[in-house]
């Protein structure tokens, strides 16, 4: 993908991106994001995990399952911004996050044995889908797997 503003400016235009924006939730107990950041920091992670794909876990440029599980969350903060938006803005603001949400269905499937989940820790019955993805190869996908007892299926 290209830069992300441009990008978003070509999908909805600046004004709207700094209206959304003012929809900010909290991130940590400190710090809210506006709804642009949350889908400018989802965009950015999605790039990253998609240019790792082809690399090893040994690399230490590449991201591991810990930026995976932070990429998850950073999901969650934008799903609960997106039920905040204006009703005249949401076909756009669903249509927009859909296209991101596409890329990253392109590079994970099912997680069929819930490697994500158990990484993460937390309860939640309330997940959104993005937590029953896994990448379909690259180091994330090695790390969970090797976490779980799980040979690597590179």
């Amino acid at each position: 993908m290209t830069d992300f503003n441009e990008w978003l400016s070509r999908r909805i235009g600046d004004a709207d991106a700094v209206l959304l924006n003012a929809i900010v939730v909290p991130v940590s107990p400190d710090t809210g994001l506006g709804l642009t950041d949350l889908l400018g920091a989802w965009w950015e992670h999605l790039s990253k995990f998609e240019a790792d794909l082809s690399l090893s876990l040994d690399d230490h440029s590449v991201w591991g399952v810990h930026d995976y599980i932070a990429a998850l969350i950073i999901r969650d903060h934008l799903a609960r911004a997106m039920l905040r938006v204006e009703p005249i803005l949401v076909g756009q603001v669903e249509s927009v996050v859909a296209e991101v949400d596409r890329q990253f269905m392109d590079f994970t499937e099912c997680d069929e044995d819930g490697c994500t989940e158990r990484t993460d820790g937390r309860k939640d019955l309330s997940r959104g889908w993005w937590w029953k993805r896994v990448p379909m190869r690259g180091p994330v996908r090695e790390e969970l797997r090797l976490s779980y007892g799980h040979e690597s299926d590179e």
